[in-house]
């Protein structure tokens, strides 16, 4: 290569290679499409992708595996999964309290106390009260009125009777009342003109105490100015319920309230 004839001989071999090469490729005629050549399709990435997917794989089981702070705080994987579940049993609170419902101490507590000793003097008091009343009505009216009650019955007993006089109770009668003769319940002086008597009886069976009665009837008397008025009532019951309808289911209630009234002098 020092010598001159050496390197041109060098350097015209790299000119006819290179005119070589470009003799090789064919010429594109003026005015006419040439197809470019084509090229091979490059094969995907495989390893590439196969890193990616288990990146991705190993980021979810890191967040499932993060713990979860309590109450309200976010979650320490920067996931925000909204508020924290409610504590078991908080939805279901149980019913609201009523403001009349009282207190435990709200009311004393033990035995009642006995009452006052001026609670017997005022029932006293009444007592006496009405001995006057009725002391002074027998000394303003002359008119008298006298009740009488007969009960009939030979299987029916009384429960309970109750004589009332203008809707005021004015005799109560002793457990198993009646039977025999005419009973007279009330004799006193009252005011000339109407008068309502009332009765209310309940009845059993005595062949059977789970067949009852219960009675309630009213009657209006007249009681004339200087009079004394007898009113006798009769009271009958033929009832056979007790006996019939247990053993034939079929029975009978025969209740009967008679009133007489009359003007004896």
């Amino acid at each position: 290569m020092r010598s001159a004839r050496g390197w041109v001989r060098v350097v015209g071999f790299g000119v006819l290679l290179g005119a070589a090469t470009a003799s090789a490729q064919p010429k594109a005629r003026p005015g006419r499409y040439t197809r470019p050549a084509a090229t091979k399709p490059q094969p995907a990435p495989a390893a590439a992708d196969a890193t990616k997917s288990d990146a991705k794989a190993d980021a979810a089981a890191a967040t499932e595996a993060a713990p979860v702070s309590s109450g309200n705080s976010a979650v320490t994987s920067g996931d925000d999964l909204g508020a924290a579940p409610p504590t078991p049993g908080s939805e279901h609170a149980g019913p609201k309290k009523s403001p009349l419902t009282p207190e435990p101490n709200e009311f004393p507590q033990g035995a009642p106390k006995p009452p006052p000793v001026a609670y017997d003097k005022l029932l006293s008091d009444i007592a006496a009260l009405r001995s006057r009343v009725a002391a002074v009505t027998t000394t303003l009216f002359s008119s008298k009125l006298r009740v009488l009650v007969g009960v009939q019955g030979d299987d029916a007993r009384v429960a309970s009777f109750k004589l009332t006089l203008d809707d005021g109770s004015v005799y109560s009668a002793p457990e198993n009342f009646g039977g025999g003769e005419p009973l007279v319940v009330y004799d006193h002086a009252v005011a000339p003109g109407h008068h309502m008597i009332g009765i209310e009886i309940e009845r059993y069976d005595a062949r059977n105490r789970d067949f009852r009665t219960y009675q309630s009837s009213k009657f209006t008397v007249v009681v004339p100015e200087g009079k004394r008025v007898e009113s006798s009532f009769r009271i009958e019951d033929d009832s056979d319920m007790g006996d019939d309808f247990p053993s034939g289911h079929d029975g009978e209630y025969d209740l009967r309230v008679r009133l007489r009234a009359r003007v004896v002098d």
